[in-house]
């Protein structure tokens, strides 16, 4: 009975392939990262910093330097001989610069970031910097300070001037800024001049002597600032042609103009 008893309650021995199974359980770790792609990692990391850091120290030298150009000197082109502001234009004349060239105009502050982006991602595509996405805000501010500066610099600190810009002046002063201070081919600087002297007529509702510019004319006027060395008012191309109608289309979508002077304009254009 006792030795019964003695062999119910023994403790059965694990045999040498259990302890092996056992200690392989308890000291198994994963893998450790080999150290080269630890430092790859590191390396990635710092050059992310030092890139993040250099594009942020860029923006603040930009800033610092756009502070130097003062936004109060464009009221100087109010002093032009020929300055109309659009107030005193026919709404499809100002509004035909709007359409072509800054749609979203009266919804900005200064930077279109939409228009941004979509050119950014032109650029990328095209593998070059090229000039899209700047508003009329960004144009004013390039034509009277940065004409003869790189490009990169320049559309920086446009940005940021922009913004001052718009802080100070309403959206007519700045149109007027533009249409008053851009180049229209023949040594034209003004839509007043440009308009005397390629049609003989005037934007100037207020000006009795002249005849009031038409559609047509406007979406011409529009349409030559894009490339004044290009295209000649008083010899159009075929490309000039397209422009023009691009241009005559954009009104008319945008509702500056309606589908009647739609329509005449492009016969006029067309005879």
């Amino acid at each position: 009975m006792g030795l019964f008893k003695n062999k119910k309650n023994e403790i059965p021995q694990p045999n040498s392939e259990e302890v092996q199974y056992r200690r392989y359980q308890h000291y198994y770790q994963e893998p450790v990262q080999p150290r080269k792609r630890k430092r790859i990692s590191k390396l990635f990391g710092l050059v992310t910093i030092l890139i993040i850091l250099a594009i942020v120290f860029y923006l603040a030298v930009m800033y610092m330097w756009s502070r130097t150009s003062d936004v109060d000197d464009l009221v100087k082109i109010e002093d032009k001989q020929s300055y109309v502001q659009v107030e005193d234009m026919p709404d499809y004349t100002k509004n035909a610069f709007v359409a072509v060239e800054d749609k979203r105009f009266y919804d900005h502050d200064g930077i279109d970031l939409r228009g941004v982006s979509r050119a950014l991602a032109v650029s990328l595509k095209n593998g070059e910097l090229t000039q899209g996405g700047s508003t009329i805000t960004q144009q004013v501010v390039k034509n009277y300070f940065y004409t003869n500066e790189t490009q990169l610099t320049r559309k920086v600190k446009e940005m940021f001037v922009a913004k001052r810009v718009e802080d100070k002046y309403s959206k007519n002063d700045i149109l007027s800024y533009y249409v008053n201070n851009i180049y229209f081919g023949q040594n034209n600087y003004t839509i007043e001049e440009a308009a005397n002297y390629y049609f003989g007529a005037t934007v100037d509702k207020n000006n009795p002597n002249l005849p009031q510019v038409t559609v047509l004319q406007s979406a011409i006027l529009a349409s030559v600032v894009n490339a004044p060395s290009n295209f000649d008012i008083n010899n159009i191309s075929d490309s000039y042609m397209t422009r023009i109608k691009t241009t005559l289309e954009k009104m008319k979508q945008q509702n500056y103009i309606t589908e009647s002077e739609y329509t005449e304009a492009i016969n006029e254009l067309n005879q």
